[in-house]
């Protein structure tokens, strides 16, 4: 059994992104115990700081729940890294860092000699980590990109919504969340090839290749000669919710002779529109119909806990509420209470994954720029004068 611990305790981070997927990559480092210093505009700081939700819809840069969750764990320091100043500090703090996270569009860091070409002279064991809507390289790679562009070009909305309509957008930011996944995934890769082959690189994330990936699915249908289509969402209305009964899947011959009994329809086990995978596919929604008279009657979890009984690839679309009360996050310990200056207590997601031996670090989302006085003046030796100086100038 390895000691309890963080994984990542002795690696050093610097992260220069904003918004969604740098951020998210660079959380996740930090919750394995990485020190993440995250370097914000001086005076504004990140852009999550100001998109809400805001307790009592107050805005407030320290109180955005957006920024409070993706910045978990970090250090916060401020620099205008667009002056040669600057650039010369950011250049400091990197011969002393292990990775660097950024999601400028390609080139811009290279202007300020910070791209990789120019600092992996300075430290030949740096990875960088860059997320981009397209990547690196490419005739897309100068264009914008955003949460919608990357569902829509990827493919993933290809495959949303009703048959005769329009392509949808999956809620929130998925499709971010997702790139800032593949991101950390790439740079835990990145570490274990630099410890068996010494060297580091850079690691080139798109956010259309990500999302392409993960429509996989339909890459495949389309080789096979078959074009992937929009399908009705196999959802029926429950008491208190909605709940997917799984029953177009290849359950067994019993457990559909046990839902019919549940639903009070034994006659249906027989029925030759519903005796067989296929034939409940192809009736897929007089089927839906059938239960939707019970499910109407019981409460949605009732009914989940039902149909899994019974062998059922059985679901139900839970509502935040429903995940801050489930017994099942509540025993594995998923969120945890985090306190915060300005933004009070609150309950906060834990890792996507857990790891033997490893202690997930549970800590706040910093103040802007309230590391400066520790990573200018501990770190790098500058002065209360220097300092004074360099804020004046609004360097940092």
């Amino acid at each position: 059994m390895p000691e309890n611990g963080p994984t990542l305790k002795a690696l050093r981070v610097l992260e220069l992104s904003e918004g969604v997927e740098g951020p998210f990559c660079a959380k996740l480092l930090a919750g394995l115990g990485a020190e993440v210093v995250k370097v914000e505009p001086p005076g504004c700081g990140d852009v999550s700081r100001r998109v809400g939700p805001f307790p009592h819809a107050e805005p407030h840069p320290e109180q955005s729940a957006a920024f409070l969750y993706l910045n978990t764990g970090k250090k916060s320091i401020t620099l205008n890294i667009a002056c040669l100043t600057g650039a010369s500090i950011l250049r400091r703090l990197v011969q002393e860092c292990d990775v660097l996270v950024e999601s400028f569009a390609p080139g811009y860091l290279d202007q300020w000699e910070l791209g990789y070409a120019t600092l992996a002279p300075l430290n030949p064991r740096l990875l960088y980590t860059s997320l981009t809507p397209f990547g690196q390289t490419g005739p897309y790679r100068d264009y914008k990109g955003s949460e919608l562009v990357a569902q829509a070009i990827g493919a993933l909305m290809y495959t949303i919504g009703l048959p005769e309509r329009e392509p949808l957008k999956i809620g929130g930011n998925v499709a971010l969340y997702t790139t800032g996944i593949s991101a950390f995934s790439a740079t835990m890769l990145a570490l274990y090839v630099r410890e068996m082959q010494g060297h580091g690189q850079q690691i080139d994330v798109s956010a259309m290749e990500t999302i392409t990936v993960a429509q996989i699915h339909s890459s495949i249908h389309q080789q096979m000669g078959r074009r992937p289509t929009r399908r009705e969402s196999p959802l029926v209305r429950a008491k208190d919710g909605w709940v997917s009964p799984g029953l177009e899947r290849g359950v067994r011959k019993d457990t559909w002779a046990g839902v019919c009994a549940q639903i009070g329809r034994p006659d249906l086990v027989n029925d030759p529109a519903f005796s067989t995978p296929e034939a409940r596919r192809e009736h897929q929604q007089h089927l839906l119909a059938l239960i939707s008279e019970w499910a109407a009657t019981c409460p949605k979890e009732e009914i989940y806990h039902t149909l899994q009984q019974l062998q059922s690839v059985a679901g139900y679309v839970a509502t935040m509420e429903d995940l801050f009360k489930s017994e099942h996050l509540a025993s594995r310990g998923f969120f945890q209470p985090i306190d915060h200056s300005y933004a009070g207590r609150a309950l906060y997601p834990g890792a996507p994954f857990r790891i033997e031996g490893d202690v997930w670090q549970h800590a706040r989302a910093p103040l802007l720029g309230e590391h400066n006085g520790e990573i200018y003046g501990g770190r790098l030796g500058y002065s209360g004068e220097e300092l004074a100086r360099l804020r004046g100038w609004g360097i940092i």
